[in-house]
């Protein structure tokens, strides 16, 4: 019965298939009751490497032939720590590498290089591929094998990409040493001058339950954790579902993988002990370590932040400190604001109000001085033609001729009667208003005689003492006054007559 169950595929990258290229990628896989073999190879994408998709399916039939032989030398060996096992395996390297190239070299005399192979060279290369020279740089790639007999379990590698084994309780380990010369887009390869000492390699009596190898474009496509679950899913596949199930998934799936990831070629190859189970894997401690250092740098990332953040809170309870001390002042501002502004809208309020009253009591007073007025005029007609009978001139005082030419101002007075100013002229003044103390009539008769005395005008009777009458009058329009004003304010009578002896 075999020990192990051997996968294998490959697929060409969405990137070749943009660019029209080749897929350079090449997978393969050998057992039988005595050895198991995965291979891998990834030919360059470099424009001098024109035919490395030939390379790598080179390196694969080579490198299972040459294994295949070397378990056949091997075989007798039962415990691989009592010979020099290391110095087989680097002769086995050498044998490949030399195998390899020898191989190439056949097919490029056989089938020289086109002039439309060259056209993609540079001018450099084209020219060194011309005069016969490094014609195995056409044919470069990787290698990436796994083997397992009865007694060992060997690995080796040239260039980049993964080899991996699973061990028992979910442990998978990358046991080939890393090469310090795979960077970026630079990588060891068959076809240098000196692979044979670019070779890295790791051998154990203590075989793994499943080994996996992969180009870079699977590796690049995960993180380590998601490649280790990634070979994980194909052992169990294989294992639980059967070779065919596991086969399409596979070849469904590396597409997927290329289009999501990177892009490139896509080659991996597996086998798989049908005896022993395969865990899921278990976190090792490179994983440990890069998940503890990813947690020290967000711890060290949260500090700086919280420091940052505990000075800006600082200044900010130092700027809301300030402007909580300007706040209350400007609260006392404008309470004292508020007050003000109420006692104004009092005051203005009351002034307000008095003014409508002054305005109210102004206009009474226009319209009774517009009254007295013309009383005034019919009264002088009357008292002009009285002292102008007797022989009397009247001389108003000088304030009341002041107030005669302020209300001249606004009224047009009628012409006085030729008579009247002659008697002006000549007769002296010589009444005396104290002594008008004559009986008026009662309110309703003095406003029937006031209003009869301004539409009218008459000649008021001999028997009627007119500046009585006046008198009366001026004392009811003072009476209109404001109540605050005094109720017993003396009387000015406007007119200085004093009662004569009639002739």
């Amino acid at each position: 019965m075999q020990p192990y169950i051997e996968l294998n595929a490959h697929h060409i990258g969405k990137s070749h298939v943009q660019s029209g290229m080749l897929c350079e990628d090449y997978s393969a896989a050998y057992s039988d009751d005595q050895v198991s073999i995965v291979v891998i190879s990834d030919g360059h994408g470099d424009k001098n490497c024109f035919r490395s998709d030939k390379g790598a399916r080179y390196a694969c039939e080579i490198s299972i032939n040459l294994c295949r032989q070397f378990q056949n030398i091997t075989n007798h060996i039962v415990d691989i720590d009592q010979c020099d096992f290391e110095s087989l395996v680097v002769s086995l390297e050498s044998d490949i590498a030399d195998a390899w190239k020898g191989k190439v070299l056949s097919d490029a005399n056989a089938h020289p290089f086109s002039v439309e192979e060259l056209s993609v060279a540079s001018e450099q290369a084209r020219e060194v591929y011309k005069i016969g020279q490094r014609l195995e740089k056409a044919y470069g790639c990787t290698l990436i094998l796994s083997m397992s007999t009865a007694n060992y379990w060997i690995s080796i590698q040239i260039g980049d990409g993964k080899s991996i084994a699973s061990y028992k309780d979910g442990v998978f380990v990358e046991p080939v040493p890393a090469d310090e010369n795979c960077l970026g887009n630079r990588s060891t390869s068959l076809c240098n001058s000196n692979a044979k000492e670019s070779f890295r390699h790791y051998y154990s009596k203590v075989k793994p339950i499943a080994a996996f190898v992969s180009s870079d474009g699977v590796e690049e496509s995960f993180d380590q954790a998601g490649l280790y679950n990634f070979f994980y899913s194909l052992a169990y596949w294989v294992k639980e579902e059967g070779f065919d199930s596991a086969k399409a998934k596979i070849e469904n799936l590396l597409p997927q993988i290329s289009e999501g990831g990177s892009g490139d070629d896509v080659s991996v190859a597996i086998m798989v002990s049908t005896e022993a189970a395969i865990a899921k894997p278990r976190q090792t401690l490179d994983q440990i370590y890069e998940r503890v250092n990813a947690c020290e740098n967000v711890l060290v990332q949260c500090k700086n932040l919280l420091a940052d953040a505990n000075d800006r809170l600082s200044e900010k309870n130092k700027e809301c400190s300030a402007l909580e001390k300007d706040i209350a002042k400007l609260k006392a501002e404008l309470e004292e604001k508020e007050k003000a502004y109420t006692q104004a809208l009092s005051e203005q309020e009351a002034l307000r109000h008095s003014a409508d009253e002054l305005d109210a009591k102004t206009q009474r007073a226009s319209e009774q001085m517009d009254k007295a007025t013309k009383y005034k005029a019919s009264a002088e007609r009357y008292w002009f033609a009285e002292l102008e009978k007797i022989g009397l001139k009247y001389q108003p005082p000088a304030e009341q001729l002041e107030a005669d030419e302020i209300i001249d101002e606004n009224i047009e007075p009628k012409e006085d009667p030729p008579k009247i100013k002659e008697a002006i002229d000549i007769i002296p003044f010589v009444a005396d208003t104290t002594k008008v103390k004559a009986a008026m009539p009662s309110d309703d008769v003095q406003t029937d005689v006031v209003k009869q005395i301004i539409a009218t005008e008459p000649q008021l009777p001999e028997d009627t003492d007119a500046s009585d009458i006046y008198g009366k009058t001026i004392v009811s329009l003072v009476q209109e006054q404001s109540s605050d004003e005094p109720q017993n304010k003396p009387v000015k009578h406007f007119w200085p007559f004093g009662k004569q002896p009639r002739q």
